[in-house]
């Protein structure tokens, strides 16, 4: 893979995971529910129909647990995914060294792994000789263990902006 195709493939993970929130920003939005009730998709011999997402978000209670679930695949996807193209493309250009000196390259890691691990933090011994990690504001602590990752800790915001650490990495350090 080229440094351009790496790019690349960083600019489609951020194209999804907007996708991903206009997503969230229609589905609180009352208006779309008839373009729901009309809507479905089709692929293969398969039809969906929109309607049973219309019913979901109808009630306050599912359309919240709905929406954080969708929301937690869109920052597992965006996250996730560009650690592991990125650390691909290191070990393939022998850069390595260059990501892990990266000063969120521990605090992203370990991110991704509990974003592998159904949001639950599982620290093995050698990230416990890491600990604690710090990220701007954030710090990952020993007492973290065995704990789901909440939204408040790292969410939305907290998403995007390690997502342009990785892409500004990407773009100006490496080669």
């Amino acid at each position: 893979m080229t440094k351009k195709e790496l790019i690349s493939q960083l600019d489609n993970a951020k194209n999804n995971y907007i996708l991903g929130l206009a997503a969230i920003s229609l589905f609180s939005n009352k208006k779309v529910y008839p373009v729901l009730d009309e809507s479905h998709a089709k692929f293969g011999t398969y039809t969906i129909e929109f309607k049973q997402v219309k019913i979901l978000l109808s009630k306050p209670t599912d359309r919240e647990i709905a929406v954080k679930e969708f929301l937690t695949s869109q920052i597992r996807a965006l996250i996730k995914e560009s650690f592991e193209l990125i650390k691909n493309y290191c070990s393939e250009t022998n850069q390595n060294s260059r990501f892990k000196a990266e000063p969120w390259y521990q605090f992203a890691r370990i991110i991704r792994n509990c974003l592998s691990h159904n949001f639950k933090f599982e620290f093995r011994e050698y990230d416990k000789t890491l600990l604690p990690v710090t990220w701007k504001s954030r710090i990952i602590n020993a007492s973290m263990d065995g704990k789901h990752l909440e939204l408040k800790f790292f969410g939305y915001v907290e998403t995007w902006e390690l997502f342009t650490e990785y892409h500004n990495f990407v773009a100006n350090r490496l080669s």
